[in-house]
């Protein structure tokens, strides 16, 4: 039931900043979707783990999102950058292509934020992942590399590590 409670919380809190304004009828509608949000998807949103985890832990782990957050934006205003000077050439420079890159994060929640932010960097996109081999195939607008190696740590070290550190 606390589950519950603060996923309703956490969305509805959202909704009000996504909105800008309260007013009746956007709390109405902000409580309503909030509501059914909550009971179908509040078991995807906290997982029960074996272990149990420190007051400190969630702290530290807090502490670190919010030193990335600021890491993302930089990352992806760079990289909107190099994307956006494409724009402006009269013939075109960059070499598409899908490339496979391995990773070495092993927590569920941590690939998929993974994911998620290569999708939203400027330039790159997720398109599959291989479980057996922890593998990203991630199109990427200006191939630069296909060095194993190389590749990773052009599109995913930089938020692996970061990564790693949160959900260690």
């Amino acid at each position: 039931m606390r589950r519950k409670i603060a996923t309703f919380t956490i969305i509805l809190i959202v909704w009000i900043i996504l909105t800008g304004k309260i007013t009746m009828d956007i709390l109405i509608v902000g409580i309503i979707v909030s509501l059914i949000t909550t009971f179908l998807y509040s078991d995807l949103l906290f997982r029960k783990s074996n272990r149990k985890k420190s007051w400190i832990y969630h702290l530290k782990q807090l502490f670190y999102i919010i030193l990335f957050i600021p890491v993302f934006f930089y990352e992806a205003f760079i990289a909107a950058l190099k994307v956006s000077r494409h724009v402006f050439e009269k013939e075109p420079s960059f070499t598409p292509g899908i490339i496979k890159v391995k990773t070495k994060l092993t927590n569920v929640t941590a690939l998929t934020i993974l994911a998620n932010l290569i999708t939203l960097t400027p330039g790159t996109l997720t398109l599959d992942f291989d479980m057996r081999e922890r593998a990203f195939f991630i199109h990427w607008i200006d191939v630069t590399t296909l060095q194993q190696a190389e590749a990773r740590k052009e599109t995913i070290e930089r938020f692996e590590n970061w990564l790693e550190v949160i959900f260690q």
